[in-house]
This record gives C-alpha cells, structure tokens and sequence, in this order.
C-alpha cells in the first residue's frame, strides 16, 4: 500500500508499506512511487491505500478508481477444408490483419469498430488451440475432429470494441487474502453494441470462408481479451485518474503505468500502445524530476 509517512523530522514523506516473506510489515520511503499492477491489482492497491487524507482511496478523488474497466471482444470463425491449410505452421501472434471497416465507426447497427486477423497458426494445444474450438466433442469424435483438423482447419480471428461502462469496475471484495487485506472483486459485462459487432463481424467471416470453399464453417465462444482501464488517464482531475502521462492528479509524485490508463479500447492490440506510454512516462519522469520529486 502507498502512505503517506512523517519522518524523524515531522516533514511528511511518500512510501510504500509490504510484506516481505515472513510476513512482517515494512516501509520502503520513496520520492516517486509507480504502480504497476495491472488493471486489476492497481486499483486494488489504491482503494486499500484509504486513510484520513484520501477515505477513499489513493488517487481516487475523482471517484474513477477501478471504474470504465474494458476488455476487447475476441471470437474465432473456423473452417475445415479439403486441402491442406498448413494450420501447425508459424505462430500464434504475428498474423494479417484487416480492418476494412474499421473507419465506420458509426452505422444503424452499432457504435465501434472491429479487425480480423487471419494467417493465425492454430495448433492442438495453445493459446488459440484446435482441441478448444470444439468444445461440445468428446472421445471418438473428438479424435477424428483434431486428425482432420491438424492439417485442413483455418480460422479468422475478431478483436472488437467495447465501450467505457462506469458500471464495469474493479472494486474491494468482503474476502481478504492472508494479510487480511481486501481482494479485489470485478464486475463487468460487454455493451449491446461490443455483442452487435461481434454478430457482424463472424457473419462477415463466415460468409468468406464459404466462397472460397470451405466444407464446414462455425463460430466460437465469445471471450474478453486484453483487460484495460480501471485508472483511465484523462485532462479532467474529476473524471480521471492520471494525466496523460500516467501522473496522477492527486498526488503528483504517485504514477500509474500499463493498459489500466486506457479511456477508450478501439480494437486493435494494446502492447504497441503500452510500450509507447511507458516510454512518453519515462521521459516525463526524466525531465521533470526535479519537480516531482519532493524535496
């Protein structure tokens, strides 16, 4: 948890205050403290970090700590074909990408956006595996699906938007973990328009693999993918967290890192985009240091 701390001299000084692995509770002074737990374990830390100065928690003067919590739907479109598709080779990440329509933010049907990724590697067991795609087989059949699928399946991958929910939040769970310290409890569900664009898009899908010949088409289980938000950065102090540079506006040598920052999810993935405010942060820090820091 971050404190703030008096030290010998009655001056009032920053730190964080852990657990080591006997279980004894130390203070670690600190000029600058930078979360960076994740969109879960972030906003955990802050709203345990309550005390008399900030009752409800650490940066959270604006009331968006754990709030506007987002995930990217994630839905595979698979077909079996004839010839051989190669699925085993390559990997996982790293594939094509189209986002034809990606600019049509706005239609009658939904608000948001969506890309395909395709040359995707599906192999018997990983992240994207083709014993998975076929959870309602067992035994014998099951068998006879991953023999035939190990060298004819294909697959087109749908990353999709969702929207920023208040309602979509990380928040402090009535069970503790050993420390007696509050778990984090999260809530969240996918917009009407994040589950249109999902049903679009695997029509889409489905409807190129048909022309091209496919012997038999069906669409995964939709699934979250990608967890952002929870500590949204924004220019408003009363409706964000941090500023863009992942500072936040309560206390200004306290600094969140990683995808919690996110406002808006648009449908790509975020690791560029992490890397890239990670990077932006740092060379804030740098040069503002004499600032930030207390003295």
């Amino acid at each position: 948890m971050t404190q703030v701390l008096t030290n010998a001299t009655g001056q009032s000084v920053s730190g964080v205050v852990y657990r080591d692995s006997s279980g004894l509770s130390n203070v670690q002074p600190a000029s600058v403290v930078i979360l960076a737990s994740h969109c879960i374990q972030t906003p955990r830390l802050l709203l345990n970090s309550a005390n008399s100065h900030f009752p409800y928690g650490l940066a959270n003067g604006s009331g968006t700590v754990g709030r506007y919590l987002m995930a990217h739907t994630a839905v595979g479109t698979y077909a079996l074909f004839n010839e051989e598709t190669e699925p085993y080779m390559g990997v996982v990440g790293g594939s094509v990408s189209s986002q034809d329509t990606y600019d049509q933010k706005q239609n009658s049907e939904y608000f948001g956006s969506y890309t395909f990724q395709g040359a995707v590697a599906v192999k018997p067991n990983d992240l994207i595996g083709i014993a998975a795609t076929r959870p309602d087989l067992f035994g014998a059949a099951l068998d006879a699906f991953m023999q035939k699928a190990a060298h004819h399946i294909a697959i087109i991958l749908t990353l999709g938007e969702s929207r920023p929910l208040p309602q979509n939040q990380v928040s402090l769970s009535s069970q503790t973990d050993d420390f007696g310290v509050p778990l984090a409890q999260v809530t969240h569900a996918f917009d009407s328009d994040a589950l249109t664009i999902t049903a679009t898009s695997t029509k889409v899908a489905t409807n190129v693999f048909n022309s091209v010949g496919a012997t038999q088409v069906w669409v995964g289980q939709v699934s979250g993918e990608h967890i952002l938000g929870g500590t949204i950065m924004g220019s408003d102090p009363t409706s964000s967290v941090t500023n863009s540079y992942g500072q936040t506006h309560d206390l200004s040598n306290l600094f969140i890192a990683g995808s919690g920052l996110f406002p808006t999810v648009g449908a790509v993935n975020p690791t560029f985009t992490i890397h890239a405010l990670a990077v932006r942060a740092a060379s804030y820090l740098l040069s503002k240091w004499g600032s930030i820091a207390p003295h």
